[in-house]
């Protein structure tokens, strides 16, 4: 609902209700928070307390501005009021951003002596708001944009915590829960992309704030290149919090009538703790982000060469690996890196997207005809955005790299990122990728990006470069809308929701260690549904650890999404594909509650030394509970006892693996214990079902 009277704006739903205000042509925030059922428009006063809506730079409003735009003769914006229009239809911003949507609040603004307009937009959503704001240049003279916001919100005094994650390669999602301190502080990315280092989201939450209890407003970035989140907390412990797109040096140049808009920001607000919070952004995004053709649809089971195979690719190899696997019940045989160009390690052939011959003399046919005849699909790696220096491509086009001029460019990886804001290098990408997709019939790709961006030469090719990985993913999944594209940049480095609105899954990290895996999916469910995540279940040692967890429990904690596998068949003991064949069975029977049903944190492997997530299905009938405990510990309470949540109260539950009954109350309030057996890294996984009468 939008209602707009007496200059105030009041967007609200049964969740949230957001409001600001117009006096003497300028706009002000007033309240962002559980929803105002009945509102009086009065004549709102201006007092201290009262902060801009959008607030700009060298007008008197000393905290960070929201938006900085630079002329040949100014520095400083005045923006005033000009009208409002309510859309039936939410504005396509030509790039990603919540799909469908009902009524769209648009307000005008204008400066008429810099000669700009400002339009801000506003989308209600079931469970979240979505902003965004555009730019355009009225005047003859070019106009820069040093800075351009999709959100900026002052909240009350108060005292306040802010969580968020951070992480590197091999440890994304690290959990940071911090206390609001006096100055400005940012988190971002100059990377090019968002990066492992941080994640284009941020809770604020009250200092009492739990997973049940007490306020949380989650933001988060639909966007793939730079950002930052910015915090002040002034004198008068005032808290402005505002995210978008990170303009580096030099600013975005606009010619007269060029427009800039900013990516969609999607706000959440929660007056029942984290959890009802994470719940939200679940339904959100399985909703009104994933490509509808795959949201809340069963992910296939893939068995990907990678970890088994490394480079060590052939026709001959390949076919033993798929001979191998016929019997575990996977859906897909994906071909890692190596089949391409003359790739057999790390320092060539990016860029050259077609079949190794010396490697697959016949092409790809025998080995996609023997996944057919067992009955499975065939799966490619790719990493389109990136060439090696010794490559076919790179030695035609040295200049499609992205480099200055002058400079040798820096390698990371042995590769360079090739300049996507050049049609001509997404076109020549496009088409190669497309002779292999009609020549060959495969329905998986994983799309990799295994570096940052360096040797930029301005602020627009770092905005254009990610335009043009849109433009890319968007012609590839109109082209052919049946393959499912899984995302990944050296694991989990461009997990974010620009990513999930092509891509409906995203390899969480290349961190398969299950321990380790149970932080990195905990912090990630904080906004992203289970169905997002590919978890594999890997071999022990693991490669990345080197530490060896009992194969039941890889496989409890690669269920709590996307199941798929990161091991080589023939290395399997009996025993281990016994396991994985019942492992796949079991998964089937529940893969529909654990990608669409709701999910409860019960604990925090940061700081419990154990972990439990529970999924209840929409209508309550059925639970999947997944423990799994850390190190263990002599002389401590064992068993333990875990309080469930979101069932009802009323029901009697059956727990399948006791073979008894239980009322939801008293599973909810009571609990129940998990008794493991000795050992580290031990787990249970319980079925619950409504007993029905």
């Amino acid at each position: 609902m939008i209602e707009v009277k007496n200059g105030f704006f009041h967007i609200s739903n049964e969740k949230f209700s957001y409001c600001f205000f117009e006096r003497n042509g300028k706009l002000y925030h007033s309240y962002y928070g559980s929803s105002i059922k009945e509102c009086v428009y009065t004549d709102f006063i201006l007092d201290d307390s009262d902060k801009m809506e959008y607030p700009e730079f060298g007008r008197g409003d000393f905290c960070i501005p929201a938006i900085v735009l630079r002329t040949v003769n100014s520095l400083s914006t005045d923006f005033r009021y000009v009208s409002y229009e309510i859309l039936s239809k939410k504005a396509d911003l030509g790039m990603p951003a919540l799909r469908n949507g009902g009524e769209t609040l648009v307000v005008t603004l204008v400066d008429e002596i810099v000669g700009a307009e400002l339009k801000l937009f506003y989308t209600a959503y079931e469970n979240g708001l979505a902003r965004h704001a555009e730019i355009k240049n009225l005047c003859a003279l070019p106009l820069w944009v040093d800075k351009a916001m999709s959100a900026c919100i002052d909240f009350p005094v108060g005292e306040y915590e802010t969580i968020g994650c951070c992480g590197r390669p091999n440890n994304e999602g690290v959990y940071c829960r911090e206390k609001t301190v006096f100055g400005l502080r940012s988190i971002e990315s100059s990377c090019g992309t968002t990066s492992h280092r941080y994640s284009p989201f941020l809770c604020v939450v009250e200092t009492d704030t739990n997973e049940d209890y007490g306020q949380g407003y989650g933001f988060q970035l639909i966007y793939s290149g730079n950002f930052s989140i910015e915090m002040e907390k002034t004198e008068a412990s005032n808290l402005r919090v505002q995210i978008g797109e990170k303009i580096l040096y030099g600013g975005i140049k606009l010619e007269m009538g060029e427009g800039l808009i900013t990516p969609e920001v999607v706000l959440v607000y929660s007056e029942n703790g984290l959890g009802d919070m994470s719940r939200s952004f679940h339904r959100l995004y399985r909703k009104n982000l994933l490509n509808p053709r795959f949201a809340d649809k069963i992910r296939p089971i893939v068995l990907n060469s990678w970890e088994s195979l490394v480079y060590d690719i052939s026709e001959t190899r390949f076919l033993e690996f798929v001979e191998n696997s016929k019997r575990l019940g996977v859906d897909t045989i994906v071909l890692d890196d190596g089949w391409f160009g003359k790739r057999d390690d790390d320092t060539s052939s990016l860029g050259d997207w077609f079949v190794d011959r010396d490697k697959f003399p016949n092409g790809l046919s025998p080995v996609i005809e023997r996944c057919k005849k067992y009955g499975m699909k065939f799966g490619l790696w790719i990493e389109p955005e990136c060439v090696s220096p010794n490559s076919e491509l790179y030695r035609m086009h040295p200049d499609w790299a992205i480099c200055t001029a002058g400079r040798e460019g820096i390698q990371i990886r042995n590769q360079y990122v090739l300049d996507f804001s050049k049609k001509e290098v997404r076109d020549y990408i496009f088409d190669a990728i497309k002779i292999l997709l009609e020549n060959n019939e495969i329905s998986y790709l994983k799309w990799d990006m295994n570096r940052y961006l360096t040797d930029v030469t301005d602020a627009k090719t770092y905005h254009n470069y990610v335009r043009g990985v849109y433009d890319l993913y968007a012609r590839l999944t109109t082209a052919f809308p049946h393959i499912l594209i899984e995302g990944c940049a050296s694991g989990g480095g461009r997990f974010e929701p620009s990513i999930l609105y092509y891509s409906p899954m995203i390899w969480t990290s290349d961190n398969t260690d299950a321990w380790c895996r149970t932080k990195i999916q905990y912090s990630a469910s904080l906004c992203y549904p289970l169905q997002t995540m590919s978890n594999h279940v890997s071999r022990c040692p693991n490669n990345q650890t080197g530490r060896i967890t009992p194969f039941s429990t890889r496989g409890a904690v690669a269920s709590l999404g996307c199941l798929g596998y990161e091991l080589n068949p023939s290395e399997c003991t009996a025993e281990e594909l016994y396991l994985i064949e019942e492992q796949i069975k079991d998964y089937r029977k529940d893969a529909q509650l654990i990608l669409t049903g709701d999910l409860y944190r019960l604990l925090n492997p940061f700081q419990d030394n154990a972990f439990c997530e529970l999924i209840v299905s929409e209508d309550k009938s059925e639970g999947y509970l997944v423990y799994v405990r850390g190190l263990n510990e002599p002389n401590i309470a064992n068993p333990r006892r875990i309080r469930m949540k979101g069932l009802r109260e009323t029901a009697t539950y059956r727990i399948l693996e006791r073979d008894k009954l239980y009322s939801g109350q008293e599973l909810m309030s009571i609990g129940l214990q998990i008794q493991l057996k000795q050992g580290d890294f031990q787990s249970e996984i319980l079925h619950i079902k409504e007993a029905r009468r």
